[in-house]
């Protein structure tokens, strides 16, 4: 799937006479948590910034819970599968912090979200290889859109490239001249029920020999005008799945 580049402007930021008496646009930042934890950084509440300000976020569980996801409306996330990430105030937004009891991977998986992100784009910078097309390097807003998908994909119980109210769309920051493709995929992290944990490898070697199987994932993978990617991976509530989104961009 490849979508055209739109422009959209932000709003929701107002203006005010705020830090030593100087007009500055200021953007709001409600922040709340689900049960099980708490935002220790910047805390719990509604906050004022600047408009383009860096904010560090800090989530910590409670005694026998785990930190899932930021959500919400989420804006510019570093990482929303990440206790310590930042966001930037482009616009006024609301965001929470979701925990969930137990610990945070389950015996038999040896391996986090974040290596099968990393390994997802070394095996399709492989595949172009053997076609003489360049590799993709990672992009850090392809990255955080690709993490949100999949967390929103769990948390509302859906697969599939549509987006759930409130998160952002796949053209969201897109550059004008520019074109973007998505790849989906929703691996069992077992082969059989009940059964051993698969690993690392036969995990995103499953979703990539899938994807080229597929003529749309395919075609998305050997696309010689991308040049860019992003992954975000996020397990299913009961391990029992990884939902996997992977972003491509590259000039028109």
């Amino acid at each position: 799937m490849i979508v055209a580049a739109l422009i959209a402007g932000m709003a929701g930021c107002s203006g005010g006479f705020i830090g030593g008496g100087i007009y500055t646009e200021y953007c709001t930042l409600t922040i709340i948590s689900t049960a099980g934890g708490s935002v220790t950084y910047p805390g719990e509440g509604t906050f004022a910034y600047a408009e383009g300000e860096l904010v560090n976020l800090m989530a910590e569980p409670d005694e026998g819970y785990h930190f899932v996801s930021w959500t919400g409306n989420a804006g510019t996330i570093s990482n929303v599968n990440s206790a310590f990430a930042t966001i930037t105030t482009n616009d006024s937004y609301s965001i929470q912090a979701n925990f969930l009891e137990g610990s945070s991977i389950p015996f038999g998986i040896d391996y986090t979200e974040s290596e099968v992100e990393e390994l997802i784009i070394v095996l399709v910078n492989a595949e172009r290889q053997q076609f003489e097309l360049s590799t993709l390097s990672e992009d850090a807003l392809l990255t955080s859109l690709a993490r949100e998908h999949s967390t929103t994909m769990v948390e509302n119980d859906f697969f599939g490239h549509e987006r759930y109210p409130g998160e952002r769309d796949l053209s969201w920051g897109q550059s004008p001249g520019t074109i973007r493709g998505e790849n989906l995929a929703k691996i069992p992290t077992t082969r059989y029920i009940p059964g051993p944990y698969i690993s690392l490898q036969e995990v995103c070697e499953w979703a990539v020999s899938g994807w080229m199987d597929s003529p749309g994932h395919r075609d998305n993978m050997l696309e010689p005008r991308f040049t860019e990617t992003g992954v975000g991976v996020s397990f299913s509530d009961g391990w029992d799945y990884l939902y996997i989104t992977q972003i491509f961009e590259g000039a028109y």
